[in-house]
């Protein structure tokens, strides 16, 4: 029946199937759910001479011939496997690991990119953007050690002035904001990237550099580091800024552009407060995009001001998950990137990063099909928060400008358990689960 099944393209009962031999096959011998051993490969190699066509059983002979550092034989049965099941996970991650060992970490993540495209709603998707995490944190360190090796010979080397490099915005101020450093650059990358025009190196790659570079998150960039940066990542223009949230008045945010010669060029610059400023972060990538010599169209500045989340509370939940991410707090980034999706539901980049940062731990095994079986378990963001802990700005702490305007009807605020974005509190359910719980109650009391 499953060859038939196989020869139809009835993928749904196929993926059923696999789950079944993932979390069935070796339940009696005393394993983890799906995990698979190097001992089973006579018993499998026999079963699929059998069934040729029974894409659950080569998805496993595949992972059970990783397990036994059989990569030439275990490539070769996933992409029967995959040719049979375009929705397979598990063949999927062990042809990305095989690539991966092999050093070809750029082929690997394209195929991961390409299934979770495709395969958006396929079990074990999480795990292969787990997956997709873990390959390009390694590859960008290792291009990183290269690129230090080889720096002299860059520094010789003209790159496309199309490819631009966008390093972590400085916070002057108030430090509990740090994470925006990570949030805003990162939201600058996602905005430039929608345009054809320019190549974006991405955040991972900068991070991997600044790292063997001992560059610390709290030190100030100059015009000599991010050239330094620049010609390391092989960018023609390399955009810094600073963003200052005083403890009064307007914020203030302002970017720079150095060229590959070193020049420094005003980026541009806009004001606001804490409220505005996902505002003026668009209105900063408008003006940078014309600073580096592109007219945009009004369909492309629509793009631009749609992209992302509009929620401040959401983003600066993101903005955490992401400095967790940077420092390999994959379990935490993912706590983070839940708030942002509890925050604003259509987030869908904060989507995605929960759903990968929470399967990474399970995807650094080679266990491909117990990453599988664990990243269904967590691949999932949390539910949304009780109405009573939901607001616009969430537990977004405003400045003390912004606070002076905002008490003119005999109302008390009160922060739920005391709780910062920070360090959100914890709390244990009836069932014994724990859950992140954060919001702003708000207390209003009518005089008689």
């Amino acid at each position: 029946m499953l060859k038939a099944f196989a020869r139809t393209g009835v993928t749904p009962l196929v993926t059923f199937a696999v789950s079944a031999l993932l979390a069935g096959a070796v339940a009696c011998a005393g394993r983890a759910p799906g995990e698979v051993s190097p001992q089973e490969i006579p018993d499998l190699q026999a079963r699929v001479a059998q069934e040729p066509g029974n894409a659950a059983l080569l998805s496993r002979y595949s992972a059970a011939l990783l397990s036994a550092n059989q990569c030439d034989s275990a490539r070769v049965v996933a992409n029967r496997a995959v040719a049979l099941n375009p929705a397979d996970a598990v063949a999927t991650l062990v042809v990305g690991q095989c690539l991966e060992r092999a050093g070809q970490y750029q082929q690997a993540i394209a195929g991961y990119r390409r299934f979770a495209a495709q395969q958006g709603k396929a079990q074990g998707v999480g795990a292969v953007r787990g997956r997709e995490l873990i390959a390009k944190r390694d590859q960008a360190s290792a291009a990183a050690r290269d690129a230090l090796r080889r720096e002299q010979e860059l520094a010789q080397i003209v790159a496309d002035p199309r490819t631009i490099a966008v390093l972590p915005m400085e916070i002057v101020g108030d430090t509990s904001y740090q994470p925006l450093s990570r949030g805003l650059a990162q939201m600058i990358i996602s905005d430039l990237g929608l345009l054809q025009r320019f190549n974006m190196v991405e955040r991972v790659q900068i991070g991997a550099i600044m790292d063997e570079i001992k560059f610390g998150q709290a030190a100030r960039v100059d015009p000599a580091t991010a050239a330094r940066v620049g010609h390391l990542v092989q960018a023609g223009r390399l955009v810094y800024g600073v963003t200052t949230i005083p403890a009064t008045g307007p914020i203030r945010m302002q970017a720079n552009v150095v060229q590959g010669t070193g020049e420094v060029g005003d980026a541009g610059q806009a004001n606001g407060t804490l409220r505005e400023l996902l505002r003026m972060e668009k209105d900063l990538v408008v003006q940078l995009v014309g600073r580096l010599g592109y007219t945009l169209s009004e369909a492309e500045r629509r793009t631009i001001l749609e992209n992302g989340t509009q929620n401040i509370q959401a983003f600066l939940a993101y903005s955490r998950g992401l400095l967790a991410e940077d420092a390999g707090d994959y379990s935490r980034a993912a706590l983070y990137y839940g708030e942002a999706v509890q925050a604003d539901p259509n987030f869908q980049a904060a989507r995605e990063q929960q759903q990968a940062a929470a399967a990474a731990p399970a995807a650094q095994t080679t266990q491909v099909t117990t990453a599988v079986v664990q990243a269904q378990a967590v691949s999932q963001p949390p539910p949304p928060p009780p109405p009573a802990l939901t607001s616009t700005v969430g537990d977004l702490a405003p400045t003390q400008s912004e606070q002076t305007s905002a008490g003119s009807d005999h109302s008390t605020t009160q922060q739920a358990g005391n709780t910062t974005t920070s360090d959100p509190n914890t709390t244990t359910t009836s069932s014994g689960t724990t859950e992140t719980v954060t919001g702003t109650v708000n207390i209003r009391f009518r005089l008689p």
